[in-house]
Order: structure tokens, then C-alpha cells, then sequence
């Protein structure tokens, strides 16, 4: 027991220093030794630092995962809108793109199309956003459309001789284009059947015979594109697609 308790005393000697004199005592470790062991101290960043003071004085500190992304967006460059961009916000307009500059524009048209060229052209203009409220397609009736004729003739050379023979008469001709009717001529167009008959009596007063009232056209109705206001470009864009056939679009009047 007593060796028990002189060992204690000895320890206690030893690790408060009482033992120095002996040349016995523990490695020092006050602040001065403690700073000389530290590694690169300047490497280290405190994440969960305190904030600001919040109202009533306490200080607010952030978890761990929370200093975590504090300290990643404090490191990450932050990049801005442009000036141009900035304003463009601040004023609710879009920033204007130098894509493609502002170019003239002009009013094309083309009339004549039919009910399934319009079906095709409507398909097409809607799925093109730059010429939004660019261009119309306004519907028209083409009257129906009577002849006095003469046909079908043999052929072309008998065509021509019985023109001949109508010019030295001193009456109007013309070769009709329906391929129904072909090769014939028509001795004048009318817009009803009553005219067509009034003019056939007085052409077999003047000697023409085999002469007959045809109906050379339906009734059709008829639409007209047009495009009040679009570029160059756009107008060969448009006739590209196929639709409008071979013919190209033509100047407002």
C-alpha cells in the first residue's frame, strides 16, 4: 500500500514538473509549442463560420451541408447578363438578334389557286412562326362562262383553214384551251346562257353554220394569296415549297 501510494506521488511529481531537477519531466506543451506544430494553418477554412447578427442579437451559423454550399458559390464565378441583355429585361422587350438584319420588304400576291393548292398553302404558311401575320388568303368566285362553238375539227389543219375563212368574214375567233372542246374555236364569250344563244342567232344570219352554245366553265370559286409585307428571301422561300405550282407570285398593284 505504501509502495502504491509513493508510485502515485511519484506520477504526480512527473507530470506537474516537481521532477525537472532530476532531469525528468514530460515534453512541454504550452501555446508557443502547440503553434510551432501546426501544418500549413493557412489552408484551412472555417465553413460554418457565424453570420451576421439576425434581429435580437443572436448569431446565426449554418449546418454543415449548408456552409458547404456557401463556400462552393463563393468560389464559383458568377456570371452576368450583358448590358444589352440587362436593359432588355429591366424594359420587358427581347434582346434584338444581329442573326439576320432588317431587311425591305414588298407586297406580293397570287390569285387563281384552288381549293386544294389553299389546303396545301394554309399547312404550310402556319408552320412558319417568321411570317406570322404576314400574308391572307381571301376567296373569290370565278362565274361560270358560255361560247358560241365551232369543233371539234378534224384536225389542226382543218382548225386553220376554218379561221381563215372566219377572219376574211370579219368575225372575232379564238382557239379554245379546255381540252374537252380541242381543237375548236369559240366566237364569243358570254356570261349567260340567254347572251350565248342571242349572239349564235345573229353569227347564222351572217352565214356561219354549225355553230352551238357550249358552256365553257363552271362556276369555281378561286383564292388569293397575299403577303402585304415580307423580305426578298421569304418570297423565294415561299414559292420554293412547291405549292403555288410554276407560277411565281406577282407585285401588288
Amino acid at each position: 500500500m505504501a509502495l502504491l501510494l509513493l508510485a502515485n506521488l511519484a506520477f504526480w511529481g512527473y507530470t506537474r514538473g516537481h521532477l525537472a531537477w532530476l532531469g525528468v519531466a514530460p515534453a512541454p506543451t504550452g501555446e508557443p509549442q502547440r503553434l510551432a506544430q501546426q501544418v500549413a494553418p493557412e489552408a484551412l477554412t472555417v465553413l460554418n463560420a457565424p453570420r451576421l447578427s439576425a434581429p435580437g442579437g443572436t448569431v446565426e451559423t449554418l449546418p454543415p451541408e449548408a456552409a458547404d454550399v456557401a463556400a462552393v458559390a463563393e468560389s464559383t464565378p458568377q456570371v452576368g447578363p450583358s448590358p444589352s441583355e440587362d436593359a432588355a429585361v429591366n424594359t420587358g422587350l427581347q434582346a434584338p438578334s444581329s442573326a439576320q438584319p432588317n431587311a425591305p420588304t414588298a407586297c406580293w400576291q397570287l390569285g387563281g389557286l384552288t381549293d386544294s393548292q389553299t389546303v396545301l398553302l394554309r399547312g404550310t404558311l402556319s408552320n412558319l412562326p417568321e411570317l406570322a401575320g404576314r400574308w391572307t388568303i381571301e376567296a373569290g368566285v370565278l362565274p361560270a362562262r358560255w361560247i358560241v362553238y365551232l369543233g371539234k375539227f378534224a384536225d389542226e389543219a382543218a382548225l386553220q383553214r376554218r379561221r381563215a375563212e372566219l377572219r376574211q368574214a370579219g368575225i372575232d375567233q379564238r382557239e379554245v384551251n379546255v381540252p374537252a372542246l380541242r381543237p375548236g374555236l369559240a366566237l364569243g364569250t358570254y356570261s349567260s346562257d340567254e347572251a350565248a344563244e342571242r349572239a349564235l342567232a345573229e353569227l347564222r344570219r351572217r352565214g356561219v353554220a354549225n355553230a352551238r352554245v357550249v358552256q365553257e366553265r363552271d362556276e369555281t370559286r378561286l383564292y388569293t394569296l397575299r403577303l402585304p409585307a415580307v423580305t426578298e428571301a421569304q418570297r423565294r422561300q415561299i414559292e420554293s415549297f412547291g405549292v403555288l405550282g410554276a407560277r411565281p407570285l406577282q407585285r401588288c398593284p
